[in-house]
């Protein structure tokens, strides 16, 4: 991957009809808004490190039910949120963020647990995204 102004950086967020994901493993963030240094793949959702340091991941997810993930680097979970908007199941967002060291072709992604857990979704106005730079 070419990244020759050093900017390693994007922002990619979930498509509508991508809502409600049926089981676990990567959750793929298919609408890519910018992909500076080419790191992510909408087609996989897994962002691989173009140049080494130390990256800031994000995911803001919107929850109606219960809905659970983790920010992942090489099949290891790094940080993990849990949201439940029960008994009510009103609409709301959960996020989490963390920094983390990269080197050589490291992979990053958002992992799933699986079925009863997955009411993640995305409408024309509310957003679930998975953004990720480089620091310095």
């Amino acid at each position: 991957m070419d990244c020759p102004s050093g900017t390693v950086a994007f922002t990619a967020k979930l498509k509508v009809e991508d809502s409600y994901p049926p089981g676990n493993g990567v959750l793929k963030f298919a609408t890519v808004l910018i992909n500076e240094g080419g790191g992510y793949r909408a087609d996989t959702g897994i962002f691989t490190c173009p140049r080494d340091g130390f990256y800031h991941f994000s995911m803001h997810v919107s929850v109606v039910g219960c809905g659970q993930c983790a920010i992942y680097k090489n099949g290891q979970k790094v940080v993990s949120l849990y949201h439940s908007t029960l008994p009510q199941k009103y609409s709301e967002v959960a996020s989490m963020s963390s920094v983390i060291q990269l080197t050589g072709d490291d992979k990053v992604w958002v992992n799933l647990w699986g079925p009863g857990r997955n009411n993640i979704f995305a409408t024309e106005d509310n957003e679930t995204v998975f953004v990720g730079f480089r620091l310095g």
